[in-house]
């Protein structure tokens, strides 16, 4: 609540002192390190996971994040020396190489990222931690073609990786190559039936493609077992309201929309649903301030259209 009143500061306070309360919980220190990250309080981090690691020496998550903010706050040559000294002792974590490609990335050196990460695949091909990372590497200088070969790679060694495959599916999406997508996706469902997120993006896929009775489908077991994400739920409600169900749908919208209050495509079709249930003034609120943010969502024209629609009454 208090971050999303803007309240930084407090937010910090509240997270110290939950950290305090239960300093075991990964996803409190996930929270409380990246509150303090982003207010560069880099001091108090470093204290923070260096604490965290004194009780658990061994865990190479908590160094790769002293890496990180080592080279967030001294610099590039900081963060590479931290990052080879974890390295160099015991056995071979890609952590530390794809933190350091990471610091190149940041201040410009991508081919040297590049160049990082393709010589620790190169000595360890079954890493599937380096397959993505340097994958994504591969798609942001521009080399799309490069990441799907290599995650082919990498699933022709272990075919049911699900996050080989969740990424591999994801860059098609990305794309916007959707019959691929959906082959890949659903392959995926079949290979991890237990999967939310990708059985959450073969909905939408198929939504998109206007088989909806499979769309409903495949959202509804994607709730059941993540209720409360709000994109699943944006999912399900999206759906329901293609179907024509707009009092259903606007109940799993509203519990999305209060979950990521800021989220352009859910702000959105919460409008479409109040104004298929008769609240227009409501719809008109919403979308003016979606609209009025300045910002840049997949179906701004649509929004915008609507909204003239609201106007004219």
């Amino acid at each position: 609540a208090q971050i999303e009143a803007g309240d930084a500061r407090g937010a910090v306070s509240t997270y110290k002192r939950a950290h305090e309360i239960a300093p075991d919980s990964q996803p409190i220190l996930a929270r409380y390190l990246s509150l303090l990250n982003a207010a560069k309080n880099f001091s108090e981090a470093r204290r923070v996971l260096q604490a965290a690691l004194d009780g658990d020496p061994q865990n190479a998550s908590l160094k790769a994040g002293l890496v990180r903010i080592e080279g967030e706050s001294d610099g590039l040559d900081a963060g590479l020396a931290m990052a080879r000294s974890f390295s160099s002792y015991g056995p071979y974590n890609s952590a530390f190489d794809i933190e350091s490609a990471k610091l190149y990335e940041k201040v410009g050196r991508r081919q040297e990222a590049i160049g990082l990460v393709e010589k620790a695949i190169a000595a360890h091909p079954s890493d599937s931690y380096l397959t993505i990372a340097l994958a994504r590497l591969y798609t942001r200088a521009g080399a799309p073609a490069k990441a799907e070969a290599l995650l082919k790679a990498g699933l022709k060694a272990d075919p049911k990786n699900l996050v080989v495959h969740s990424v591999l599916a994801s860059l098609y999406l990305e794309q916007q190559r959707y019959a691929a997508a959906t082959t890949e996706y659903s392959r995926l469902v079949d290979d991890h039936p237990a999967a939310p997120a990708a059985l959450n993006n073969l909905a939408g896929l198929y939504q998109r493609q206007g088989e909806l009775a499979k769309a409903r489908e495949l959202a509804e077991r994607a709730f059941s077992m993540s209720s409360r994400t709000p994109w699943i739920g944006d999912t399900l409600g999206w759906i329901l309201l293609a179907q024509g169900d707009a009092a259903r749908a606007l109940i799993y919208l509203n519990f999305a929309n209060l979950s990521a209050p800021r989220d352009p495509d859910i702000q959105y079709h919460l409008a479409v649903a109040l104004h298929r249930v008769g609240q227009a003034g409501d719809a008109r609120a919403i979308l003016e301030g979606l609209l009025g943010s300045g910002g840049s969502f997949a179906d701004k024209a649509d929004a915008e259209k609507l909204l003239q629609e609201l106007k004219r009454g």
